[in-house]
């Protein structure tokens, strides 16, 4: 037997949370000459793996659930010192390579580089050739309402569904359009009552943004904004006052007017808006990094060179180019929801529907994982097929994203409504981020986890807008439970439909 027959293949072990990524990294691999003895889709799995394959090579995800890469990094590093450990992530290498090269790692890739100079690289770096500059396409820019108020009985609510004023029998006219033109503003105007506690009469959708925090009508401005309670009270008296505020929502310029009997305060964020929207385009371009690298990367493999893909392995990667194809959709779906909830014109389309049909297409077409689907109420709800499919899509990925296996969906009955639970096990919610969590461009500080910050934000104000509602408890044993509660219909499916909500959504 020769020499280069003895010298066996290097073992590799893959840890990535899309299942799609290995899939593909496996068939560069093995085309390559690697052996590809085990993977895994979070940091705790992959630790694991490591320690009983013992692998010559390992790459590495950084935005994993349950447990990061950067976390599990020395704990690998540990357990195999001699290893080569490749980082390979969606984040850009002057953000986050250092890092991981100071943890232990020899060597870091972007997502969105080729398959073969994927492997061209590990090659460099399992030789031994200096990796100082690691090899990338692009990099990404490190990152640092819903319904009004109820009114007061001189401003009258608007329906959600309708846009005209409570018991009002006038066509849309002068008076309606007012308030509807106050809830369509591109600034925040909150009218507060003229006395000590400064209590909230009306605040606009882009106010509400502002404040975060849930209020209602009569609430004291100090319990939905206490800095910006104080510097009214201060300015109280002042005919024109303008000034800088902080706000949970971002920075703002807030001007002060009176009118006979009450404040108006007019909220301009322009320029933290701006400022928002640089970091939505950076977090954007990071998450659609994931599903282009794998279209792209399965493209490149059906062009090899006498690649031997089986029949079974071509169906895989066409239908995963067709999962891949659907997350973008969604990433999409929420920044075209998000803005059209900035803009004040967001649509939602009601029906009488079964949940049951959605969820099961959200569970089987979005995502390659085990997800139990549990039915114990068997009423018809009343929403928009298409927001309903993108709210379920939200909770589920985000359970996939920040928490851990097993997950469920359980369809129950509540008094008069049925609710959806989206159900995870992994670490929860932090405490102290909780009043955050429906927030636009929230995330938990110090996760590496990636997303846009909107599918919650873009959820709870889809359920709103379907006289629903969306909320957070921690899980009787640990994880998190994330609840839409949709009103339900005493009527038979092949009933008509019920009329919309001012048209189809766009």
């Amino acid at each position: 037997m020769s020499a280069a027959a003895r010298i066996r293949p290097l073992r590799v072990v893959i840890i990535d949370d899309t299942a799609d990524l290995r899939e593909l990294l496996q068939l560069a691999l093995r085309r390559g000459g690697y052996d590809v003895v085990a993977e895994a889709g979070d940091g705790l799995s992959g630790i694991e793996a490591v320690r009983a394959e013992r692998p010559d090579l390992i790459l590495l995800d950084l935005s994993m659930p349950i447990m990061d890469g950067l976390e599990a990094l020395p704990a690998i590093r540990r357990s195999c010192p001699t290893a080569k450990i490749v980082v390979l992530s969606g984040f850009g290498a002057t953000q986050m390579s250092e890092r991981a090269m100071a943890s232990g790692a020899d060597g870091y890739v972007q997502k969105g580089a080729s398959l073969d100079s994927i492997l061209d690289y590990v090659r460099d770096v399992t030789a031994g050739v200096p990796t100082s500059v690691p090899r990338s396409l692009s990099v990404v820019p490190p990152l640092q309402e819903s319904e009004s108020l109820a009114l007061a009985s001189h401003a009258p609510a608007l329906e959600p569904e309708t846009g005209t004023a409570n018991g009002s029998p006038l066509a849309p006219g002068s008076h309606v359009s007012s308030w509807q033109a106050l809830s369509m503003a591109p600034m925040g105007i909150i009218e507060l009552s003229d006395e000590p506690l400064l209590r909230i009469v009306y605040a606009n959708p882009t106010a509400q943004r502002l404040l975060v925090k849930r209020t209602s009508s009569g609430t004291p401005l100090g319990f939905a904004a206490a800095q910006l309670a104080s510097l009214v009270a201060f300015h109280r008296l002042d005919a024109d006052a303008s000034f800088e505020v902080e706000l949970e929502g971002g920075t703002a310029r807030a001007t002060l007017r009176r009118t006979g009997w009450s404040l108006l305060v007019y909220l301009d964020s322009t320029s933290d808006d701006v400022a928002l929207l640089r970091r939505a385009i950076a977090t954007t371009a990071h998450e659609i990094r994931g599903p282009v690298a794998v279209i792209c990367g399965i493209a490149e493999a059906s062009g090899w060179d006498g690649a031997q893909l089986t029949d079974a392995q071509r169906e895989r990667l066409m239908t995963s180019v067709a999962r891949q194809a659907r997350m973008l959709d969604s990433i999409t779906a929420d920044l075209l929801t998000a803005a059209q909830i900035q803009r004040g014109t967001l649509r939602v389309d009601l029906t009488v529907l079964d949940p049951r049909a959605i969820i099961e297409s959200v569970v089987n077409d979005r995502y390659g994982v085990q997800v139990e689907v549990i039915f114990d109420d068997d009423r018809l709800v009343r929403a928009d097929p298409l927001r309903l499919e993108q709210m379920v899509t939200n909770l589920l990925g985000n359970a996939l994203k920040y928490g851990g296996a097993p997950y469920t969906i359980h369809v129950r009955p509540d008094d008069d409504h049925v609710a959806i639970d989206v159900v995870d096990r992994g670490e929860g919610v932090p405490e102290e981020f909780r009043t955050q969590l429906f927030g636009e461009f929230s995330r938990a500080n110090g996760t590496v986890a990636t997303g846009t910050g909107l599918g919650l934000y873009v959820t709870r104000t889809l359920a709103e807008a379907q006289n629903g509602t969306v909320t957070y408890r921690p899980g009787q044993y640990g994880g998190s439970v994330f609840t839409i509660s949709l009103a339900a219909v005493e009527q038979p499916l092949s009933a008509p439909p019920m009329e919309g909500a001012g048209g189809p959504a766009a």
